[in-house]
């Protein structure tokens, strides 16, 4: 099916459903880019996941629903404003998303410190690039198809079907800072203190998390490891 250039940049209606299914679309497939990028790398897969349950790398989520959302305001802009915008955009996600998970749980999942003009070993000049790149393969080769899908996900037959799984998201997302913020906890030594904590040790145990966050690091055992 051959879509024209006008159909390629209209949206459907945004709301809660089709912004939903933005972000679970856009976890998945940011799990399958960042599993190939790291097969190119090393030639093995590696997990890269944000939750306990599910293939979903939410970074990704969340920057596909905002630049689904801001895309289609920028349909007369050229294709240069289009690419820093789009930068701008992964690069802000990634950023807050690295603090807000230093600050929660006292960790991050990963560091460009060995990137030139970096802020923090958070976000890069060269990631930016490849955010504004996403961006923009994103908007031309996905946009179209994935408007035409979100038309039809937005019908009311689909609404049951996206509150189930917007609660069954919500668990995982609640479980996983759970079993994270647990996880540091048991790294500093300290015992579980109610049923829900004992449940984290036996159900999401030190080997099964270092699994499902190869490259978590917690602050603290950094700092104890410079020192030593």
């Amino acid at each position: 099916m051959k879509l024209s250039a006008k159909k390629e940049i209209k949206p459907c209606k945004l709301n809660f459903a089709s912004l939903f299914w933005l972000f679970l679309i856009g976890s998945v497939i940011g799990f399958v880019l960042e599993g190939i990028w790291h097969v190119m790398r090393t030639g093995e897969w590696e997990n890269h996941v944000s939750t306990v349950w599910g293939p979903f790398c939410t970074v990704y989520g969340v920057g596909a629903a905002m630049i689904y959302a801001v895309s289609y305001l920028l349909q007369n802009k050229n294709i240069a404003v289009q690419f820093f915008v789009y930068g701008g955009i992964g690069t802000a996600v990634e950023y807050f998303t690295s603090l807000f998970q230093e600050l929660l749980f006292g960790s991050t999942s990963w560091n460009y410190d060995d990137h030139i003009f970096n802020i923090g070993g958070r976000v890069s000049l060269q990631m930016t690039l490849l955010w504004g790149l996403l961006g923009i393969s994103f908007v031309r080769l996905v946009f179209p198809y994935l408007s035409l899908l979100l038309g039809k996900l937005n019908k009311r037959s689909w609404n049951i079907v996206c509150a189930f799984c917007s609660a069954v998201m919500a668990i995982n997302l609640l479980v996983s800072a759970s079993a994270v913020m647990r996880w540091g906890e048991r790294m500093e030594q300290e015992e579980a203190d109610n049923e829900w904590e004992e449940f984290l040790d036996v159900r999401f145990h030190d080997e099964r998390m270092r699994e499902t966050y190869p490259n978590m690091v917690f602050q603290s055992l950094e700092a104890s490891d410079t020192e030593a």
